[in-house]
């Protein structure tokens, strides 16, 4: 089951959770969608929230991650404008109060290089490691 984190006290838990049981705040998980089977159709869009862990007095208290993979374009329209989004691409973005504070969009394949970097460092995961355990110590 799809896990989210609550932006104000950390507190992981299922995404279907709205609010949380701790504080009472409003969750992120709207993009948080399930992992698509051979039967399901995998949306142009996906997005996933990730708490982040302040370490120094000058890291935004309460930030969190929201990585957003692009799969296909879309065109997106308002009463201003229309607009491409392109597809194989992989965006990521820094939240703090309900606000991005900082994005930027990787290709596809620095993406992937990533998802490999990340892989290598952190080593095999243990079986049942929990998610709200530190992957460092």
């Amino acid at each position: 089951m799809p896990k989210v984190f609550c932006p104000q006290c950390r507190l992981s838990q299922p995404a279907a959770h709205r609010f949380c049981p701790r504080c009472g705040s409003t969750l992120l998980s709207s993009g948080v969608k399930p992992a698509a089977g051979p039967h399901i159709e995998r949306p142009a869009k996906a997005s996933r929230f990730f708490a982040g862990v302040r370490v120094a007095e000058t890291d935004l208290p309460g930030a969190f991650l929201r990585v957003s993979c692009y799969r296909d374009e879309q065109v997106l329209h308002s009463p201003e404008g229309s607009v491409a989004v392109p597809g194989h691409h992989v965006r990521f973005s820094v939240w703090s109060d309900a606000e991005a504070r900082c994005v930027i969009s990787l290709p596809e394949i620095e993406a992937r290089a990533l998802i490999e970097f990340v892989s290598e460092e952190l080593g095999p995961s243990e079986v049942g490691a929990e998610l709200d355990q530190p992957l460092i110590s």
